[in-house]
């Protein structure tokens, strides 16, 4: 794959990954347990990853790999992502395109090595 797409399907599958968490605040659906918020966090992680890939595959732009996705929607969530969800007031719409950015701009950055990796093996 390119490494254009693999930043572009990276940077992707970050924002659904502060899309779902910031719908989670914007609701204010909150947690009974450690173990509903990591069920959550799993279920984000995963839809997003394969949201991602089934919307790229679908409309044929590339067929992206679930080794690269997964990696960087876990990644996205715990750097870029889960700070700002936690201090944040969810307080309306700009709380939900703030942590989409944050997610964007997380997956852009965690699909570098892809992304490098992919430009190299490509000559």
């Amino acid at each position: 794959m390119e490494w254009k797409k693999t930043l572009s399907t990276g940077a992707a599958a970050g924002a659904s990954v502060g899309f779902f968490v910031s719908l989670n605040g914007f609701f204010d659906i909150g947690y009974n347990s450690f173990g509903g918020f990591l069920a959550s966090v799993i279920i984000f992680i995963l839809l997003s990853a394969f949201g991602v890939k089934t919307i790229s595959e679908k409309t044929g732009y590339c067929e992206p790999s679930l080794k690269h996705l997964i990696p960087v929607s876990f990644l996205t969530f715990v750097i870029p992502v889960l700070g700002p969800a936690f201090g944040a007031g969810s307080t309306g719409p700009e709380y939900v395109g703030a942590l989409i950015a944050f997610g964007a701009v997380g997956g852009l950055f965690w699909s570098t090595p892809f992304a490098g990796w992919s430009y190299h093996k490509s000559g």
